[in-house]
């Protein structure tokens, strides 16, 4: 299982040395872009995602909260993103389609109260499965969901088979061989790398 670091909670105004003093810490960044609308309130830019690819080494996978996946996806492809993930309830199963014939990194995610059954007809084309724990769009909350409960309805989709799976939201230390024990691929950490 990778650890994937959460930008949102680094220190903004030391971001590149907050990302190097933590290095042992996880495998790859996370980074979450909102347009306050889809959440309520606005996260960072998808410029951010340019800056990390030509200053570090990492896989990149990009979280897009917003309505307007069609636009911004090429975008965030277009400044280094390794994976992009839209939501299912922010993208219709056609325009999902079109995005993953046009670029191969492309996951679906979910929110914590959406029925896991609604993922269904999209996973024939993801290629990762984000489970959101949390409401969207801060730091540091504290899980919306039983994750053994949420992982257990997901497995129960016969269709997701051989998709990563990443769990996003409140994820602690203490939680992480759970999530190994569940076969999760990606466990999103933030405050617990950056201590806030």
């Amino acid at each position: 299982m990778k650890i994937s670091a959460s930008i949102q909670a680094a220190n903004q105004l030391k971001l590149l040395s907050d990302i190097e003093t933590n290095s042992e810490k996880f495998d790859q960044l996370h980074i979450d872009i909102t347009d306050g609308h889809f959440t309520e309130n606005i996260g960072l830019s998808i410029d951010i995602v340019k800056l990390l690819k030509v200053n570090t080494d990492y896989f990149l996978d990009v979280h897009l909260m917003l309505n307007n996946n069609f636009k911004f996806v090429e975008k965030v492809f277009n400044n280094g993103a390794d994976l992009v993930t839209v939501h299912c309830e922010s993208t219709s199963v056609s325009e999902f389609q079109l995005l993953t014939e046009r670029f191969e990194n492309v996951g679906i995610g979910i929110l914590p109260a959406t029925k896991i059954e609604t993922l269904i007809p999209f996973l024939h084309f993801a290629k990762a499965i984000l489970l959101l724990t949390v409401n969207p769009g801060f730091s540091n909350q504290p899980k919306a969901v039983k994750l053994s409960d949420r992982l257990s309805e997901l497995r129960k989709l016969s269709s997701q088979n051989n998709k990563k799976i990443i769990v996003d939201g409140g994820v602690t230390n203490d939680d992480l061989p759970f999530l190994k024990e569940m076969d999760v691929d990606i466990a999103v950490q933030g405050g617990a790398i950056f201590g806030k």
